[in-house]
């Protein structure tokens, strides 16, 4: 069942009505469910967190933005091939890899992939992705070589069956053949009659979290970081309806009661009265032409408000609480939160950067990092790895530039402890993140200053008066021309 469907009963026929927080209307007599702290924490519970979260991703706006704005910057990244000898990059388009990169599937692109991969994993605690593969390929099969065809499995559609292997799975215990002992494939269930058991070898199970052995979130499954939320999620489907409520069915202003008494107490109108009143009420008085925007009556009265408006609820303080609180979940600051005052903050760039710094880089990382090892790129002698670059990103761009500086005073340093004789040429090389220089190609590249001979020595310096030449040439072209001295004009020293 899904999250709205436990708020809300259908009625056959009929639209869809929004939920009503009635308080003791027992279900079927009322055409509105009713809402109670036990059902907010009954579909919250962690056994229904596969559909329920994914609901909550598409439906409540608080829970869709942290979630979106994550997984959105993580596809927009550049992903890329890279040798790990080097580092280059491979962009051959002839590369497997880089058709992965292209078109995973033929229904999607890299970006949509990725985006889905982080929603299903930040939604509901685990993302799966299967290589497609034939039955004649094995375990030990490079992916990245034979398979062009990677899917996003639907998390919450998705079971992981235990190994039978006799009285229990060796859980914590050797393992000789592998992930086979403890699971015996990842059960797909789509529609009505489609069930189809994945070997495990071809699907790679990415957790956000703590993996779980058992009932209620399931077994090697991670419980999703929207679950210990279940209070604010609350708060905010009971904020919404109670808006709603106010919106469209608005009921009533208020009654307009007498206060003429008698001695036996107050003195009630009569239907005659009432339908006289009524009818001066709406023909003399209002806004319209010939009206009066005031009444004047001859016997006293009273109004009695019985409605709230939305700024006496005060709804917005409370959404954004909780909004803050689900963002924090995903490591989003405050300031980024979208609401009414967000122009008055001057530090959203800041907080925008360490958030690609603290979640989305390391998260993007992490991804390609495992499915470098899901693909076995760096096996059978082909030595690729998968990577990611964010230096097209505008807020990360000061920080680029500091990095730069930083780099140029560790070359600086180098520079000068190479000429005490204090490191090598690829001592120098690594501490600015190149790659080193292969000792039979470059027999001076591992030496010291004072090991070279001079003929090393001389090729040495000739690169280096060969940089300060054209640092030099560059300072002279930059100088600016000064003006000679007209005639009769005194030049100061």
């Amino acid at each position: 069942m899904g999250l709205f469907d436990k708020f809300k009963k259908k009625e056959t026929g009929e639209k869809p009505e929004e939920f009503l927080p009635v308080v003791n209307a027992p279900i079927g007599k009322n055409k509105y469910s009713v809402i109670t702290p036990e059902m907010i924490e009954g579909i919250l519970r962690p056994e229904y967190a596969s559909d329920n979260f994914l609901t909550l991703f598409r439906t409540v706006p608080e829970v869709f933005w942290p979630i979106d704005f994550i997984a959105s910057r993580i596809a927009g990244a550049n992903f890329v091939v890279k040798r790990t000898n080097d580092d280059s990059v491979v962009w051959r388009l002839s590369h497997p890899v880089n058709g992965i990169l292209n078109n995973p599937n033929c229904l999607m692109g890299w970006y949509e992939f990725i985006y889905n991969h982080f929603v299903y994993k930040l939604a509901t605690g685990n993302a799966y992705v299967r290589a497609a593969m034939g039955a004649h390929l094995k375990a030990d099969a490079l992916k990245w070589k034979y398979c062009d065809t990677y899917w996003n499995l639907p998390s919450n559609r998705v079971e992981i069956e235990r190994a039978h292997t006799g009285s229990a799975i060796p859980l914590f215990g050797c393992t000789p053949e592998g992930i086979d002992d403890i699971i015996a494939g990842y059960k797909l269930s789509f529609g009505v009659n489609a069930c189809e058991l994945i070997p495990s070898w071809q699907v790679w199970h990415d957790r956000d979290g703590l993996p779980t052995y058992g009932e209620p979130i399931g077994f090697l499954k991670s419980m999703s970081r929207l679950a210990p939320l279940r209070k604010p999620i609350g708060n905010l489907i009971a904020v919404y309806s109670a808006r709603n409520i106010i919106y469209v069915k608005r009921g009533g202003v208020g009654f307009i009661v007498q206060q003429q008494q008698d001695k036996a107490g107050t003195v009630a109108m009569t239907s005659e009265e009432k339908k006289e009143f009524v009818k001066e009420l709406t023909e003399d008085y209002g806004f319209g032409e010939g009206q009066f925007p005031f009444g004047v009556s001859n016997i006293p009265m009273t109004f009695v408000r019985t409605n709230l408006s939305i700024s006496e609820l005060q709804p917005f303080d409370e959404t954004l609480a909780d909004a803050i609180t689900i963002a924090g979940a995903y490591g989003i600051p405050s300031v980024l939160v979208p609401r009414k005052d967000q122009s008055t903050f001057s530090n959203q760039a800041t907080a925008e950067k360490a958030v690609y710094s603290s979640v989305v880089i390391p998260l993007a990382k992490r991804f390609c990092k495992d499915f470098t090892v899901f693909l076995r790129m760096e096996e059978g002698g082909s030595k690729y790895y998968l990577d990611c670059d964010f230096s097209g990103v505008d807020c990360l761009q000061e920080g680029l530039k500091e990095a730069e500086e930083v780099k140029k005073l560790i070359n600086e340093r180098c520079a000068d402890q190479f000429d005490k004789g204090l490191i090598t040429l690829n001592d120098w090389r690594a501490q600015i993140g190149e790659a080193m220089i292969d000792e039979n190609e470059l027999p001076l590249a591992v030496k010291l200053k004072w090991q070279m001979t001079d003929k090393e020595l001389s090729q040495i310096k000739r690169v280096f008066n060969s940089q300060i030449t054209n640092d030099n040439n560059q300072q002279e072209d930059g100088k600016e021309q000064q003006p000679e001295p007209e005639e009769g004009n005194v030049v100061q020293e």
